[in-house]
């Protein structure tokens, strides 16, 4: 394609009469630079040409931050005339009393004449006459509005028993049962430890660690000890099998060979060995070595009596001293019962539960030592707040411990249709 921007001439040929050589030895250049940006101008907004000064020029009354930062540096105010120009934005409390103060706000006109509110409303609601059928003033409430309406019987249905109404039950008005322990109430939200903070002394990180890994290695050991009694008891049921399936073969054994004529127990019989009786020798050696046994058993009672008749006065001591110390702790704890808050107490729950599930066990909250954060912002949330108020509110006896259930798809057969049997003979044309 040959270009239309630049001008079609050619200079290099020489002049000649008429218009067509005129046309072609014309340049326009200048004026299609002078139409593109004219174009251009009425793209971007308009003619400048054409503008006022208010649209090409804007006055700057804020200034330049940078200009104003190195101002600063070089002449920094006093700290005087910086208080000085604070100015808040608050009005200043002013001692004189104006009218304007007191007066009542003047209430804006209302764009519809009364006269047109009241002819509205009666094309809306029909009038007085109705207004007073809906509305009833002056008359007392005999009934319950929000009760439920008793449906009118139908009479052909007369002979039928009337429904039952729900009534809720008694002791949804009681106050809920703590399941702890010593019964006392359970606060909503237990006072969390120092241990737990995510910035804990050592000694209280410490104590806490130590005391949920004890409980946790008693679960272990738990654990461990139902794992080899079950693997026991599974043992000596398969212990109990194999002899019992020993016994059966062994007696069809038997009685197969009492079939063929053969019997072991006649065999048996006489092979056993009579007892034989016992001398007098032999029993009276019997008697003195029973009698020997029982004059050691008593000298080793009586030296043990005396071993602790000489320990008596080491004995009394101790037990001194332990109910010494048992009577400094106890009143120890009486004085500090008082101090020890219910929120602080370790959580002790009752054997006695409401419904067949057991309380959820609550969630471990204790942080390892490369997981402390000295920094609230580094903190991870943990935890899951929905089965924390659940636990609680199960703990307060608010509500019924449960269980997730797990809605199985019912069963279905495949069956393949009788159709196909149900057949007729065409009928003979």
């Amino acid at each position: 394609m040959a270009d239309t921007e630049a001008a079609p001439a050619t200079y290099k040929q020489p002049s000649r009469k008429g218009k067509k050589a005129w046309r072609k030895n014309v340049d326009v250049t200048e004026i299609s630079a002078g139409l593109d940006d004219v174009r251009e101008q009425i793209i971007q907004g308009g003619l400048v040409s054409e503008k006022t000064s208010d649209q090409l020029f804007a006055v700057d009354t804020t200034g330049s931050k940078d200009v104003q930062k190195e101002y600063l540096k070089r002449n920094k105010p006093l700290k005087v005339d910086e208080i000085l120009a604070q100015r808040s934005a608050v009005p200043a409390v002013s001692s004189r009393k104006r009218l304007s103060d007191f007066e009542a706000p003047q209430r804006k006109k209302a764009k519809v004449s009364g006269k047109d509110y009241d002819k509205l409303r009666a094309i809306a609601y029909g009038g007085d006459q109705i207004e007073k059928d809906i509305v009833q003033i002056g008359d007392t409430a005999d009934h319950d509005p929000w009760a439920e309406a008793e449906g009118e019987q139908d009479p052909r249905f007369t002979f039928l028993e009337k429904k039952k109404e729900k009534k809720e039950p008694v002791t949804l008005k009681h106050a809920p049962v703590s399941l702890a322990k010593d019964g006392k109430a359970i606060p909503a939200v237990r006072k969390p430890e120092s241990g737990k903070s995510y910035n804990p002394l050592l000694s209280d990180w410490a104590d806490l660690i130590e005391r949920e890994g004890e409980k946790e290695v008693e679960a272990e050991k738990k654990r461990l000890q139902e794992a080899k009694e079950e693997a026991e008891r599974m043992d000596r049921a398969i212990a109990a099998a194999q002899e019992s399936e020993a016994d059966s073969d062994q007696n069809e054994s038997a009685w197969e060979s009492e079939w063929e004529g053969f019997s072991d127990a006649e065999d048996g019989s006489l092979k056993q060995k009579r007892p034989e009786r016992k001398t007098p020798a032999q029993r009276n050696k019997i008697k003195r070595r029973k009698e020997a046994e029982r004059k050691a058993k008593h000298e080793a009672k009586m030296k043990e009596k005396e071993k602790q008749t000489q320990r008596i006065k080491e004995l009394a001591k101790s037990v001194a001293e332990k109910e010494k110390a048992r009577e400094a702790a106890r009143q120890v704890a009486l004085l500090t019962k008082d101090d020890i808050s219910s929120d602080e107490a370790e959580e002790v729950l009752r054997k006695k539960r409401f419904g067949k599930f057991d309380v959820p066990e609550a969630s471990l909250e204790v942080v390892l030592a490369d997981e402390l954060q000295d920094s609230l912002r580094r903190l991870k949330p943990e935890g899951n707040l929905l089965k924390d108020r659940f636990r609680s509110m199960v703990v307060r006896g608010k509500v019924e411990s449960r269980r997730r259930t797990q809605h199985k798809k019912p069963k279905t057969t495949l069956t393949e249709k009788w159709s196909y049997k149900d057949w007729t003979l065409n009928k003979a044309r």
